[in-house]
């Protein structure tokens, strides 16, 4: 485990050993030289969540006191018609699901998304559907083969690719909680 002690003990070792590239970084070091301010009362990076994170926190996220006149949440939620994503394109169900990682709005785009045939390739981990007009060229029970479109989320668009498509591989119809039940069957 290179991030346990084992590993720290490994890279203390290596460090130690004049591995210049180490050093630097080794264990230990005044991070004030680095110039950062440890004194400081402000946060040194407002988004930093954690070194295994790849991404910043999101700003609802980040705990940080809001007057309760902003909290308009508490007064609007009822009264606000419910989101019909039905209603949207597939792109904006995808920006949906990808900025809305661990929240309700992600689970019902996903729910959408399936509805309107693409699926969730667990292995690929990208949005896949079959291209339109074109049956596949090899079917059975566990697979098919035939052309098909993957959302490419670093270009945004969807690229046609021949592909093996095993069934078990794909993720199943997302379930939406209790509380969405309501909102999901009035799209």
């Amino acid at each position: 485990d290179q991030f346990g002690i084992a590993g720290l003990l490994t890279f203390i070792r290596a460090a130690n050993e004049n591995d210049h590239n180490l050093i630097a970084l080794a264990p230990g070091i005044d991070l004030t030289t680095l110039g950062l301010n440890l004194n400081s009362p402000e946060n040194l990076y407002s988004t930093f969540q954690s070194p295994w994170v790849d991404l910043p926190c999101r700003p609802q996220d980040i705990d940080y006191h809001v007057p309760t006149e902003y909290l308009t949440n508490i007064f609007l939620r009822d009264k606000l018609a419910p989101i019909k994503l039905n209603r949207y394109g597939e792109d904006v169900l995808f920006f949906l699901f990808y900025m809305n990682g661990n929240d309700f709005i992600q689970l019902a785009a996903a729910a959408e998304l399936y509805t309107r045939d693409w699926r969730y390739h667990k292995e690929e981990r990208v949005w896949i559907t079959r291209a339109p007009g074109v049956e596949p060229t090899h079917k059975s029970a566990m697979y098919e083969r035939g052309m098909y479109y993957f959302f490419d989320v670093q270009n945004w668009r969807r690229v046609p690719k021949e592909f093996h498509l095993e069934y078990d591989k794909l993720e199943e119809r997302p379930t939406l909680p209790n509380t969405m039940h309501h909102n999901a069957s009035q799209q």
